[in-house]
C-alpha cells in the first residue's frame, strides 16, 4: 500500500491520498496530529509527506509515531519540505515547526547509539518515541537565481555554505527507510 499524508489538492496517482482538509476529497480524511491513522500496522511500503511536516504543531511526534507503526520494515518515506531558511518557510503563518535532515535524523536509533556513545548534544528522539526512520539521502532545491552559483561551488561546501545564508534553497527532499525488527 502507498499513501500520501497532506494531499490537498495534488493527489499522487496509486497512493491513497489523504488530508484533514475536507474540501480537498482525499480518500481519507484524518487529523494526523491527533487520531490513530485508518490504516494496518505495517501495512505499507510507500509513504509520501509532502510540505507537511512543517504544519505540524504539538501533534508532530504524534503523527512520526503513527507513520512508523503503519509502514512495513523496509518502506520507503518521501519527504519534501521548505527549506527553513527561505522565505517560503519564514511567510507563511501555518508554518509551525522547521524540518531539517539533521532534526529527521534523530529517529534513527543507530544515531541515538552514535550520539550516546560519543557524547554528541542531540535529542534521541528515536529512543524515546520508540520509531527508526534512516536517513538514506536528501537534496536541495536551489532558489532558480543561485542554481548555479551553488553548482560552481566544490561539493564539500555546498552545505556548509547553505548553513550560513538564507534564500538560497527553496525545498529540501529527504529520503528515509523505516526499519523494523522482525
Amino acid at each position: 500500500m502507498k499513501v500520501n499524508l497532506g494531499s490537498g489538492d495534488e493527489k499522487l496517482y496509486g497512493f491513497i491520498n489523504c488530508d484533514y482538509d475536507k474540501n480537498t476529497n482525499p480518500d481519507k480524511c484524518f487529523d494526523f496530529e491527533k487520531d490513530v491513522f485508518p490504516f494496518p500496522t505495517n501495512s505499507v511500503e510507500t509513504l509520501s509527506a509532502f510540505h507537511i511536516l512543517e504544519h505540524l504543531g504539538d501533534g508532530f511526534f504524534h503523527c512520526i509515531k503513527e507513520m512508523y507503526r503503519i509502514c512495513k520494515h523496509g518502506a520507503v518515506v518521501h519527504v519534501k519540505v521548505p527549506h527553513p531558511r527561505s522565505d517560503c518557510f519564514l511567510d507563511d503563518p501555518t508554518h509551525r515547526r522547521p524540518i531539517t535532515v539533521r532534526g529527521l535524523k534523530m529517529l534513527s536509533k543507530k544515531y541515538s547509539k552514535i550520539s550516546k556513545e560519543q557524547s554528541v548534544r542531540a535529542t534521541r528522539l528515536a529512543d524515546f518515541l520508540d520509531v527508526n526512520f534512516e536517513v538514506v539521502s536528501h537534496s536541495y532545491s536551489p532558489e532558480e537565481k543561485y542554481k548555479q552559483f551553488l553548482e560552481s561551488l566544490p561539493p564539500e561546501n555546498v552545505e556548509p555554505y547553505i548553513d550560513q545564508h538564507y534564500n538560497l534553497i527553496a525545498e529540501i527532499y529527504i529520503k528515509m527507510v523505516v526499519i523494523k525488527d522482525e
